[in-house]
C-alpha cells in the first residue's frame, strides 16, 4: 500500500551525541554500543501509521555532527520537513552548540518543525544540563522537547512519532 505522507526527517547534532544510535533504536528497536561516525549521512527509511492521517513514509537523513561536514549542512537539509535537533547530556559542549544547528537548519528550513532531544538520560550520574534547563532553551526556542535514551529506547518512537505529527499538522494547515 503506498503511503499517503512523504516526509523528510533530519538528524541534527555535534558528532557522538547519538543521532545513529536513536535512528537504529526507532527503526530495528537495537542499540549497540559503538557505531562508526557518520561520514556526510546516513539515509534510512520507516513506514508508519499516524493516527488521523494514515501511513507516513518517513526518510530519515541522520547528518555526520563533525565541523568537516558543516559546508554540506544546507544541501542536506534542502526538502527536510523537520529535525531532531540532538545533544547529550552529559556533554556541555554539546548543548552550547545547538544555536549554530537551529541556525543551519532555519536558514534552510524557515519554520519547519524542530524538537530538541536531550539524549543519554540512562547515564543519570554524568548528567549536566538538567531537563529543566532543557525545557526553559526549548521554549525560548519555539522548539518541543523530549528526554531520551537510545540505550533504554526511553521516547525514542515517541521522539519520532511527535516530529511527524507536527510535520503533518503543519503541511495540513499549509496546503
Amino acid at each position: 500500500m503506498e503511503p499517503k505522507y512523504i516526509i523528510k526527517i533530519c538528524l541534527l547534532g555535534e558528532a557522538n551525541v547519538g543521532k545513529t544510535s536513536l535512528v537504529y533504536r526507532f527503526i530495528e528497536n537495537k542499540f549497540r554500543e559503538n557505531y562508526k561516525s557518520t561520514l556526510g549521512v546516513n539515509l534510512l527509511k520507516k513506514d508508519i501509521a499516524i493516527e488521523g492521517y494514515g501511513d507516513v513514509s518517513a526518510q530519515i537523513w541522520d547528518l555526520g555532527g563533525q565541523e568537516s561536514f558543516k559546508s554540506l549542512r544546507k544541501l542536506y537539509l534542502e526538502g527536510a520537513n523537520g529535525a531532531l535537533l540532538v545533544y547529550d547530556m552529559t556533554s556541555k559542549k554539546t548543548y552550547e552548540k545547538l544555536d549554530e544547528w537551529i541556525q543551519s537548519f532555519r536558514d534552510a528550513r524557515d519554520n519547519a518543525p524542530i524538537i530538541l532531544i536531550g539524549n543519554k538520560s540512562d547515564l543519570e550520574k554524568q548528567i549536566k544540563i538538567t531537563e529543566r534547563q532543557s525545557r526553559e532553551y526549548a521554549n525560548t526556542n519555539n522548539l518541543g522537547m523530549i528526554i531520551t535514551s537510545a540505550k533504554t529506547g526511553q521516547n525514542v518512537e515517541d521522539a519520532f512519532t511527535e516530529l511527524t505529527k507536527r510535520i503533518l499538522d503543519q503541511i495540513s494547515n499549509n496546503p
